[in-house]
């Protein structure tokens, strides 16, 4: 078995594609937050970090059930209560939902102090996650009718509450968690028999497998022609960016050319003026004209800038605005230029930068596909400026890391900015020529997430840590507060 609470060997087994196998007798949330740590490497190199949540749900069900069979078991020996008596079973039961269930803790000490484990085992074998939860209290027959009564009532339905009227069940608590796992695995296009309980004599196997390939080909290659055909729709960048980028590149150019060409177009001036405010180029320092922009953050920043601001006119001309997802890459592209200058990479800084402001793209394409969904969506979530593309990347299948790279090489990008964008959750899966510019974004990202709740710090890539040297979480955290502070004083100016 690997040591749960060694990060680093734990990692490097994720990065080789080795098997990890965990034991314990109890879980805490620190326990909790590791096993989601895993999950989260895992499902980043497989390209399906959207899953996580729901992977996580479905897992702490899984090791939930196997405590609480333990539990059991330890609750009718404590009580010298026979498991095998019809009669026996029944009281016994109504006992301990009465005394454990709900109050889970009280029985903690038994758990530790028993002979009784849960083993779990994540393997990653031809693109497709294995995840077994063993668990050493034999599962009764009266127990597997029960849990497969739920199982095919849950296939049954697409609605939780619908489902949750049909089988409640009060002998053992609602069921629910079941009922949970398998509308969850419906609706990431998982289908149902990947889940399975198993007994294997003494022992209860509980299985679930994840396929790279989340829906029928049919249906995936359906949508992929969608966003293709939505790609092959979206303009190139028009004649006027294109002689920018000439006179950004060329060493002869002067300041007055590059302003007095800005100036056609007064709302790419406009932009630029606002992007190089929020640069953080020049702190405590607020831009007011072109000439004092360009003057300020120079050829290559310059550069950046009209590549960003030309990519979201297009995009929010084509679609409806998504201010808060550009909000998300403003502050992801000041982090990415901040840790490249506190790491003195000062020969990637306009890149990280750029890659920053972009690494996003896709999702904008993701939520204007079909506005159908993204209205249905923005019902569930109640919220119309919608950030998240969790649920549409689980309806389609495909991650908004590959669709921002398939418009990235639409328009022509870079490598370096097509390998930022592809690779922004999954750092491990880039090449060595620019792994370094892939693991800033990581990293920034990483940070703006923590900051909307979707990450934790065990969540990040452990070499990633140890490259930037904030693997001590305190570090860490002070290293974070420092860039959200010098962002948001950059804001106020």
């Amino acid at each position: 078995m690997d040591d749960i609470t060694n990060r680093k060997i734990i990692s490097k087994k994720i990065e080789k594609g080795e098997p990890i196998k965990l034991s314990f007798h109890y879980v805490n949330e620190k326990v909790l937050m590791i096993l989601n740590s895993i999950l989260a490497k895992i499902l980043s190199k497989q390209d399906q970090i959207f899953l996580l949540n729901s992977v996580i749900t479905i897992l702490r069900e899984i090791i939930i059930n196997a405590l609480k069979a333990n539990a059991k078991r330890i609750f009718f020996l404590k009580n010298n209560i026979d498991i095998n008596s019809e009669t026996q079973y029944r009281k016994g039961m109504k006992q301990f939902k009465e005394d454990v269930v709900g109050e889970f803790e009280s029985i903690e000490k038994d758990l530790r102090r028993s002979d009784f484990y849960v083993h779990i085992t994540f393997n990653v074998d031809s693109d497709t996650i294995h995840i077994a939860v063993t668990n050493n209290s034999p599962i009764l027959p009266v127990e597997l009718e029960r849990i497969n009564f739920r199982i095919q009532k849950a296939i049954a339905y697409n609605d939780f509450s619908e489902a949750y009227a049909e089988i409640e069940d009060d002998s053992e608590g609602a069921g629910l968690g079941i009922v949970l796992t398998i509308l969850l695995m419906k609706s990431m296009g998982i289908e149902p028999e990947n889940y399975k309980i198993t007994p294997e004599g003494k022992i209860t196997r509980s299985s679930l497998t994840i396929p790279s390939l989340l829906k029928p080909t049919e249906i995936t290659t359906k949508v992929k022609k969608k966003i293709m055909d939505e790609i092959d729709g979206i303009p190139t960048f028009p004649e006027n960016i294109v002689q920018l980028q000439r006179l950004c590149n060329d060493p002869e150019s002067s300041i007055d050319q590059i302003v007095k060409r800005l100036k056609i177009d007064p709302a790419l001036s406009s932009d630029v003026i606002k992007l190089s405010n929020s640069a953080g180029i020049a702190p405590y320092k607020r831009i007011e004209d072109i000439k004092t922009a360009v003057v300020t953050i120079g050829m290559k920043n310059l550069n950046a800038i009209l590549v960003a601001s030309n990519a979201r006119r297009i995009l929010n001309e084509r679609y409806s605005s998504f201010e808060l997802i550009w909000e998300h890459c403003n502050r992801v592209a000041f982090y990415t230029r901040n840790i490249a200058l506190s790491f003195r990479k000062t020969a990637i800084i306009e890149n990280v930068y750029m890659a920053g402001l972009l690494h996003d793209l896709g999702k904008i394409i993701l939520l204007a596909t079909d506005k159908k969904l993204v209205r249905t969506i923005a019902d569930i979530v109640n919220n119309r400026k919608i950030t998240t593309t969790t649920l549409e990347e689980i309806s389609v299948g495909i991650s908004h890391s590959t669709i921002g790279a398939l418009i990235s090489n639409k328009w022509n990008f870079p490598d370096y900015l097509i390998e930022a964008i592809k690779h922004h959750h999954a750092p491990l899966n880039s090449s060595g020529k620019y792994r370094e510019i892939v693991q800033i974004i990581y990293l920034a990202n990483i940070l703006a997430g923590i900051e909307d709740r979707k990450y934790s710090y065990y969540y990040i890539e452990e070499s990633i840590l140890e490259r930037f040297n904030l693997f001590d979480i305190d570090k860490f955290k002070a290293f974070h507060e420092k860039l959200k502070l010098k962002y948001e004083n950059t804001k106020l100016v």
